[in-house]
């Protein structure tokens, strides 16, 4: 099993984010709605190109179907630090496939990794900072993770 941890970013409104210095990284990013003072999670992705062009496309296609503000984290992997770029795309696509599945029952939009999950790697999640409701660990057990 491979720990890493991911850093939460603060929640920004979706509108004023596009325009954020940090919108040329990758990474990971969560996004929920807030209406009326209920926080709805609608969706966790991942990005290896940049966050700008994952979040106007969801903006694009069905960020509009959802009244109330929607709020955007950005997640940084900071732990392992010095990997290869390679390396860092591979973990942000297991985190996502992870986070995913593990918040499946609590995501209104995403599709994918939500009745199984197939990460390259194993991985026991750290999150840090603005989790929202994130669980700040989360893994799989032998018996998940294998099948038994």
């Amino acid at each position: 099993m491979r720990k890493i941890i991911i850093e939460w970013s603060y929640p920004m409104d979706i509108n004023n984010i596009i325009y954020d210095e940090r919108m040329n990284d990758v990474g990971l990013y969560y996004i929920t709605r807030n209406f009326g003072g209920n926080i709805t999670n609608l969706y966790i992705g991942k990005t290896t190109y940049n966050f700008r062009s994952r979040l106007e496309a969801h903006m694009n296609h069905w960020i509009g179907d959802h009244r109330g503000i929607i709020q955007v984290r950005l997640g940084y992997i900071v732990y392992p630090q010095n990997i290869t770029r390679q390396y860092r795309k591979e973990l942000i696509d297991s985190a996502e496939k992870t986070l995913i599945y593990f918040m499946r029952n609590n995501l209104k939009r995403n599709k994918q990794c939500t009745k199984d999950c197939y990460p390259q790697y194993w991985l026991d999640i750290h999150n840090t900072r603005y989790i929202g409701n994130l669980p700040p660990r989360l893994y799989f057990t032998h018996k998940e993770w294998y099948g038994w």
